[in-house]
């Protein structure tokens, strides 16, 4: 299902990511894969568009990490992750953004955003979004909630939609919005997870359509959007995409340093490594 966004702002919005040699509907050449990709502000935006590159200490914020971050205003800034994809890799794929959010920061009560990294079609063209669904509250105090969804605006998604499984943030900081995408048995499954600014999971939701069949019908990765954004400014920061590597099939792939190249799952040494492939992946590995 693709994004519902019906107001005059919103189609403003895709109109002004259009014309940035970033669009939407770019093409991909055929048979492309996702591959690693990070961008963390710290020298340019380079992979972006429309997000505003600023340093630490901006509107009272410290970056999460290193002297400067990012800035969204109005809900344009997206990127590619490094160019749309068409074919859905063997071990899946991860997508990550830290984002600030400050509950005392609220202009009033229900101020959204949402933020969305989406799945391509074997053709390349746009499948589906996976969005986080954010809204600052003022009652009883203070607070942003957070649900998950396919749809963003107004008209599309409500965060405090009980259906959608919604958690409460009181604390204001840096938070990690992740994208898991991986295959359930032919089947593309989106897990959505919510973390703290030390990696701890908060919260996580399951998104999946039956319909989106891998490999006939899923591609791979297509963008990373704020699709909505009521605040003046959201800062954010560590754009990520990691292809997930593994799990390995056989113990001699452990060997040698080869250990070191699976993240699905990670492992501490060669010996985790082994003893994954000898209990049938009952050592579930270092992450």
């Amino acid at each position: 299902m693709k994004l519902k966004i019906r107001t005059r702002a919103k189609w403003a919005l895709v109109l002004a990511a259009a014309f940035a040699g970033l669009a939407m509907t770019s093409s991909v050449a055929s048979a492309t894969t996702p591959t690693p990709f990070f961008q963390g502000f710290e020298t340019d935006s380079s992979g972006w568009t429309s997000a505003n590159r600023v340093a630490s200490g901006t509107n009272g914020v410290t970056s999460k990490t290193g002297n400067y971050h990012a800035e969204d205003s109005g809900g344009n800034a997206f990127t590619q992750w490094g160019g749309y994809t068409d074919e859905f890799p063997a071990g899946g794929y991860r997508t990550y953004l830290d984002v600030y959010l400050n509950p005392a920061s609220c202009p009033v009560n229900d101020t959204r955003f949402d933020w969305t990294s989406a799945i391509s079609n074997t053709s390349g063209n746009h499948r589906r979004d996976f969005v986080f669904n954010a809204g600052c509250y003022t009652a009883p105090s203070n607070h942003f909630t957070i649900s998950a969804s396919t749809n963003a605006g107004r008209s599309g998604a409500y965060p405090q939609n009980p259906a959608n499984d919604p958690i409460d943030v009181g604390a204001a900081g840096w938070y990690t919005l992740k994208h898991d995408f991986h295959d359930n048995g032919g089947v593309l499954e989106v897990t959505m997870s919510l973390l703290d600014s030390n990696g701890v999971v908060l919260h996580s939701w399951t998104r999946s359509d039956p319909t989106d069949l891998i490999p006939s019908v899923v591609g791979g990765n297509r963008y990373g959007w704020f699709a909505s954004n009521e605040f003046p400014f959201l800062a954010f920061d560590n754009s990520r995409l990691d292809v997930a590597v593994g799990p390995p099939t056989s113990t001699n792939q452990c060997k040698k340093g080869g250990w070191e190249q699976y993240n699905n799952p990670a492992f501490k040494n060669q010996g985790d490594c082994v003893s994954y492939v000898a209990t049938g992946g009952r050592n579930p590995g270092a992450g």
